[in-house]
This record gives structure tokens, C-alpha cells and sequence, in this order.
């Protein structure tokens, strides 16, 4: 035969006030109740705890040292309810983010910064993805993806859809202009960002172009943006960039919106509705309730 909690709880609280009659009335039960709880402890730890006289309680030599273990016992259940109380809201554990490394990313990576701030219980494992991926990996919570074109998101939420915009050296002659369009860079050389694992970069500036009605002279191809915009500053050529790069703030580029529509990049993060984790459901339920900005181009609502 086994003892519970509340035996424990009985019995502390008889040790601290010594009368049966205040203690049962401080548990909340009848002073027989109390009784019946303190004899059932006594029988199966086979000790007596309590030294019942007709005008006091006491308590043993036994009773004594059996208290300071009865109150560690009572504070770790008390210590792992929390902890269970936590985890059912999401507020510990383990969440496991898969993101593509784009100048939209920034707005998920700051908002999953907050979220770490706000649930400091919560261990956040960063994987980085090649660009050209287009589904969330099997191993992961949420991801975070950027392509180009729109996206097929029954699963998550669209985050961002922004333009591709001109970036021009400083002293280019349209560097000051509010707006321009393709045809006008029609003449100038190109610096293109061209990828392996994502060919469809450069194939979407050479579609821009195209529609426009020329085809660029690509001079200079980039595997980074950062080299990209670094061989503009130098002169190099000009470059048709996502409007988040922008926010990069590279000296000696201008960057100039494009008339017209132009090719799209959609940012989403997606996650697995199947999945029961508490903590996948807590940062869903924030990123729902709180817009990701800081994206240019339009924020479309969940």
C-alpha cells in the first residue's frame, strides 16, 4: 500500500500547527478525515510520527525527520506541476526553425529573436536551408521560405510578397529618379546573381528583360547578394533585386523603384498542422497575432 500527496499534505500541516482540529480546518476537511490520512501514513511507512497526548501533539524523533522529507517532496511536486503547467502552454522546450538566408528573412529572424526573449524556456534551433528549397523538411518545426512567384500555403502563413527593384551605382544618371522601368537600364551592363541550387534568380531577371523588350548584357555573375550590390557600388554594372535588399543599406548603390508589375518574391513560414507540439502551437498562435513587417511590398494577412 502506497501514500499520496495529500497524506503528505496532511501531515505537514498537522506538524506545523499541532492541533488536529486547526490543521483539518486550514486542509479544507473534517478533523476525522485528518485522522483517518495521518493513521494511513503511519501504517505504511510502519513508524508512529505523532505523539497524541490529551492536551498536545507532538511530534517523534521520526516524525521530526520525516517532515523535512514530507516539505522536499510536496516543493518538487509543487516544482514539477509548474514545469508540466509550462509545457502544456508552449513556454519550455524545443523549437526547431529551418529558415532561407534572403534579405526578407530579417522580419521572421527579428520576430523569432522576440519570441525567444519572451519564452527564455524555450531552446530555438536554427537550421539554415540552400536557396531553392520549396518545402518545410521533415525534421523541423517551422520553416521559413522565400521564392519566387506565390505560394501554395495551405499549411502556414504568407508572411510577405515584394517587387524586384533597380539597383544603380550612385552616380548612374537615373540614381535619382522616383521611378523607372526596365527598358530604360537597356543599355547598361548587368551584374546578376546566379545560383546553382536556385537557377531561377537569374532566369527571372532575364524574363524581366526580356518582357521588356532587350536582353541584358550580363557582365558580372554573383553566387551574393553582398558581392552583387558590391559590384554596383564599384560601377560595375546595375542589377533588378529584391525590394528587401534595400534594407541592406550598401553606400554607393541607389536603389529605384520599377514601373509596372514585375516578378514577385513571396516570403511564408510554414509548419505541419499534425504537429501537437505546445510549443509549435505558442509560436503560431504569436506569429498570428502579430504582424511580421519591415518587408517592403505588401503584407498579405493571414
Amino acid at each position: 500500500m502506497n501514500f499520496e500527496l495529500r497524506h503528505l499534505e496532511g501531515f505537514v500541516a498537522l506538524a506545523e500547527e499541532l492541533h488536529f482540529v486547526r490543521a483539518a480546518e486550514r486542509l479544507h476537511i473534517a478533523q476525522p478525515a485528518l485522522s483517518q490520512q495521518i493513521q494511513k501514513l503511519e501504517s505504511v511507512l510502519g513508524v508512529e510520527l505523532l505523539i497524541r497526548e490529551k492536551r498536545r501533539t507532538r511530534l517523534t524523533h521520526v516524525g521530526e525527520l520525516f517532515l523535512v522529507e514530507a516539505r522536499r517532496t510536496l516543493a518538487q511536486a509543487k516544482a514539477a506541476q509548474a514545469v508540466a503547467d509550462r509545457a502544456r502552454r508552449g513556454e519550455l522546450g524545443r523549437l526547431r526553425v529551418a529558415y532561407m538566408p534572403t534579405t526578407s528573412s530579417a522580419p521572421f529572424l527579428a520576430m523569432l529573436a522576440d519570441f525567444r526573449n519572451r519564452h527564455p524556456g524555450v531552446r530555438v534551433d536554427l537550421l539554415e536551408l540552400p536557396l531553392g528549397t520549396t518545402s518545410q523538411p521533415p525534421d523541423v518545426d517551422v520553416a521559413f521560405i522565400s521564392r519566387i512567384g506565390s505560394f501554395d500555403c495551405p499549411e502556414g502563413r504568407i508572411l510577405s510578397v515584394e517587387p524586384f527593384i533597380a539597383a544603380l551605382p550612385v552616380n548612374h544618371p537615373l540614381a535619382g529618379s522616383p521611378v523607372i522601368e526596365i527598358a530604360d537600364l537597356a543599355h547598361d551592363p548587368f551584374v546578376v546573381l546566379e545560383l546553382d541550387d536556385c537557377p531561377q534568380w537569374g532566369e527571372t531577371v532575364h524574363g524581366m528583360c526580356t518582357t521588356a523588350g532587350f536582353r541584358p548584357d550580363v557582365t558580372h555573375r554573383v553566387c551574393q547578394v553582398s558581392t552583387q550590390l558590391m559590384s554596383v557600388a564599384a560601377g560595375l554594372g546595375v542589377a533588378l533585386v529584391p525590394a528587401s535588399t534595400e534594407g541592406l543599406r550598401r553606400e554607393g548603390v541607389a536603389f529605384v523603384p520599377l514601373k509596372g508589375p514585375t516578378a514577385t518574391i513571396s516570403a511564408a513560414a510554414l509548419w505541419r498542422s499534425s504537429d501537437s507540439s505546445p510549443v509549435l502551437a505558442r509560436f503560431v498562435h504569436d506569429l498570428r497575432a502579430k504582424d511580421v513587417r519591415g518587408v517592403p511590398g505588401e503584407v498579405v494577412p493571414a
